[in-house]
């Protein structure tokens, strides 16, 4: 799937949103304003551990030209704003 189509589908699923990634955390809204990308993306939900608090997110994992995920870090997690608040960050 498409970055673009992958934040269709989590907007859907969030009303309010905080990505985290290995840099920053952002308000889902302010990451897909500022992305305009059509990246290969796999997404698959879990969870976020911080401190011993685990909370539901979805995971977005860049693919590369072969389809296989990149192991660079630079994926993301979306977690809802409550959860976010949840993990103390």
């Amino acid at each position: 799937m498409k970055l673009n189509e992958a934040f269709e589908e989590i907007r859907s699923e969030y009303d309010d949103a905080m990505v985290i990634t290995r840099d920053y955390d952002r308000p889902l809204d302010e990451v897909i304003d500022a992305t305009r990308d059509e990246r290969e993306v796999w997404v698959e939900w879990g969870e976020v551990i911080h401190e011993g608090v685990r909370v539901p997110a979805t995971h977005v994992f860049f693919l590369d030209e072969d389809g296989y995920m990149l192991r660079d870090g630079s994926g993301f997690a979306v977690v809802s704003a409550v959860d976010y608040a949840l993990l103390g960050r």
